[in-house]
């Protein structure tokens, strides 16, 4: 097993076919409701603990799971955070077994570089998403994207996870009035992701 703490709220694991087979892990069939695949994503996460200090444990994550050719997998650990993830998100009710769609009113996320904020608009407006949007460079350098009024699925926010770090809304676009500069209020992903 191969651990690489990307930031403080993410972490890329990588698992051989000898690592699947030790947790009895299958990319086809697994299944977090099966609780031996939580056994064994948080017997991984507890390695991770001990050998990175990325600790997962009080907060709520999001895994991305992708199989890989040799038989083994890349896993994508976010933690979302104890009180954004509380007060933005809300697993609905699927009933036991079925996957429930997160409900986002407001999801923030900031990017280090200009390429990563373009390549989410890009596959936002590839995706035909219609939610209003906002950008923001910061005076740091740093860039952020605001979706309003937003149903985001499981995939989607994995994907806005992989390339952006999640915000809480309320205090970015305060923040942002004295430390920052619009750069597009109500259509941003669909302007730039034409760029």
């Amino acid at each position: 097993m191969e651990l690489i703490l990307i930031s403080d709220s993410k972490l890329k694991i990588m698992l051989t076919r000898d690592d699947m087979q030790q947790y009895a892990l299958n990319c086809d069939t697994i299944d977090y409701d099966n609780t031996e695949t939580r056994r064994a994503f948080w017997s991984i996460l507890d390695e991770a603990k001990h050998r990175t200090g990325f600790d997962a444990a009080a907060e709520r994550v999001f895994i991305q799971l992708y199989p890989s050719k040799e038989g083994g997998c890349e896993m994508y650990v976010t933690k979302l955070g104890f009180d954004e993830a509380k007060a933005s998100r809300a697993l609905l009710p699927g009933g036991a077994g079925k996957r429930g769609v997160l409900r986002s009113r407001v999801g923030a996320y900031r990017f280090e570089g200009l390429e990563e904020l373009l390549t989410v608009c890009r596959r936002l407006r590839a995706l035909r998403c219609t939610a209003p949007s906002t950008a923001y460079r910061g005076d740091g350098g740093e860039w952020h994207l605001v979706l309003d009024e937003t149903d985001t699925s499981p995939a989607l926010l994995g994907f806005l996870c992989e390339f952006g770090q999640p915000e809480d809304a309320g205090k970015l676009s305060i923040y942002m009035g004295e430390h920052g500069t619009c750069i597009r209020r109500g259509d941003a992903a669909g302007v730039l992701g034409v760029l």
